[in-house]
């Protein structure tokens, strides 16, 4: 549990209904969120090809960057949920503050795609890179639970956020066909310029994000701010703020005990992660394994504009179906979508004949609108956890969950970008191929389209077999909230309802009695 000085009663602010230009403007700081991953698509092949690392170098400084700034998810969950403390965080705010400290940040992130720098000085941008990241999206992925409690308002600012995610998973591999194939895609300045305008547009719609969006007060998140003020008088106790970081690390593993959340971090690390994968090693498949170039394969994924008039239709599933069913009909089709890259593969040898090509874009819309689909469902998810640990701890601690969760994210990305990085290199992959016109060595094919299909396929499996016993959806949402006000109100857990009772358990995963600890009868 997080420390306050005054204990939490959070209530979101009723008065203020989400309305369409407040889900777009908040929806814009997700065309970086989405864009983000992109990015990664075409810096392993700027670096291997035109900053002299060797692929296995490339992984590691991804990998070894992204889980040392992992650390920072947790920094910023805590200080998200508590800046308040502070007089700026009263003054700008507890979330959005953080956001808007981001956007400097990203701009001299450009520095990832200049060539010619040393191996630490791209260790240390793409760190920032990272860092920054955690510092807009640990706050802004907690604001849909703040700014409204109405399920069809966190359901219209979730499903028009990942629209503009899928968006931005579009037009940027299409803005990067333009560019590659106006510029040339083996000058190194083509990608410095390219990436360049895309991380200033991010740059931009962040604080768009900033500007669209509201948080709860210091009164409704819990904080008295004269109580804090008394506070900060007494003199500094070394074994008080020892103990209030311990408490720290303990609140951010304490979100394990939920139940609900546990499944949903695991389903949601296995899918983010493999999706990293195939991101990062997506050009070197077009390249190697179908024989298509750069700006092609960049065009190829730029279809995922097609599935974008889905997402509403996601959301209406989402709200009829649920979770658990959703995630299978997700699942499956994304496995299907893989094995037909697989049968291309192994039919390359007739990729100049129409029908290879025809078949070609089929597999690729069905698999781009079922990769669209692993990215919605979560974040759909997301804004009801902290519902399940408010009937547990009795508190607001969104930032507590999503600060440990993108926390997971970064330590199993740097995980899975190390593996797939040393794995190629293992299997001879020759980095100079590229540029030199050449083709890599037969090993090194197979070890890519071993990643790119076999490796994705395993990790959706599981997370599939894990989705099956998911219980979260709007119905038992339903019932946690309206027990969650009844005991608001002074109503005794010993008066409780047996069907709420059993919904309670199976969402916390604890008995009845453990839960809303600070209520005493």
């Amino acid at each position: 549990m997080s420390q306050q000085t005054a204990a939490p009663e959070a209530k979101a602010p009723q008065g203020r209904k989400i309305k369409l230009i407040n889900a777009i403007g908040y929806a814009f700081g997700d065309f970086y969120g989405g864009g983000f991953g992109q990015i990664a698509t075409y810096l392993t092949l700027f670096w291997t090809t035109f900053a002299g690392l060797k692929v296995a170098q490339a992984g590691s400084i991804v990998g070894i960057a992204t889980m040392l700034a992992a650390f920072s998810a947790l920094i910023f969950g805590t200080l998200s949920d508590n800046l308040y403390k502070w007089k700026i965080g009263r003054k700008f705010g507890r979330r959005r503050f953080l956001i808007l400290l981001g956007v400097p940040m990203l701009l001299v992130t450009i520095l990832m795609f200049v060539p010619g720098l040393p191996v630490w000085a791209y260790f240390v941008v793409y760190a920032l890179w990272i860092i920054a990241n955690q510092l807009i999206m640990t706050p802004y992925s907690v604001l849909p639970n703040e700014m409204t409690t109405d399920f069809n308002g966190r359901t219209m600012l979730s499903t028009t956020r990942m629209l503009f995610s899928g968006i931005s998973t579009a037009v940027i591999p299409l803005g990067m066909a333009a560019f590659l194939k106006a510029l040339g895609d083996k000058q190194s300045s083509s990608y410095t310029i390219s990436m360049g305008f895309f991380i200033v547009l991010f740059a931009v719609f962040v604080f768009i994000a900033y500007k669209s969006t509201w948080e709860l007060t210091p009164e409704e998140a819990g904080f008295d701010e004269a109580a804090i003020e008394a506070e900060k008088k007494e003199p500094f106790n070394f074994g008080k703020w020892l103990k209030g970081v311990g408490d720290i690390f303990v609140g951010y593993f304490s979100t394990l005990r939920n139940k609900t959340f546990r499944k949903h971090i695991l389903i949601y690390l296995l899918g983010q992660s493999f999706l990293d994968i195939f991101g990062q090693v997506w050009l070197f498949f077009v390249l190697y394994n179908l024989n298509k170039p750069v700006a092609f394969g960049s065009a190829l994924l730029g279809m995922a504009l097609i599935g974008e008039p889905l997402k509403p239709v996601f959301g209406w599933i989402f709200a009829k179906l649920g979770p658990r069913k959703m995630f299978s009909l997700n699942f499956a089709g994304a496995i299907l979508g893989l094995l037909g890259l697989w049968g291309l593969w192994q039919t390359a040898s007739q990729n100049n004949t129409a029908a290879w090509n025809a078949a070609l874009y089929v597999v690729m819309i069905w698999w781009l609108v079922f990769r669209a689909m692993t990215w919605f469902i979560p974040w759909n998810v997301f804004p009801f956890i902290p519902d399940v640990d408010m009937i547990m701890a009795g508190e607001n601690r969104g930032g507590l969950y999503i600060g440990f969760q993108q926390f997971a994210r970064k330590i199993t990305a740097g995980l899975s970008a190390m593996a797939w990085g040393w794995f190629l290199g293992a299997n001879g992959f020759v980095e100079e191929a590229f540029k030199a016109g050449k083709p890599q060595p037969e090993q090194a094919v197979n070890a890519i389209g071993t990643v790119l299909v076999w490796w994705i396929i395993a990790g959706l499996a599981v997370a599939w077999i894990i989705s099956f016993t998911m219980k979260l959806d709007k119905t038992t949402d339903a019932v946690l909230l309206k027990e969650i006000d009844r005991l608001k109100d002074g109503g005794k857990k010993a008066d409780v309802d047996p069907e709420t009772k059993k919904v309670v358990e199976q969402l916390t995963g604890i008995k009845y009695e453990q839960c809303w600890p600070q209520t005493t009868e």
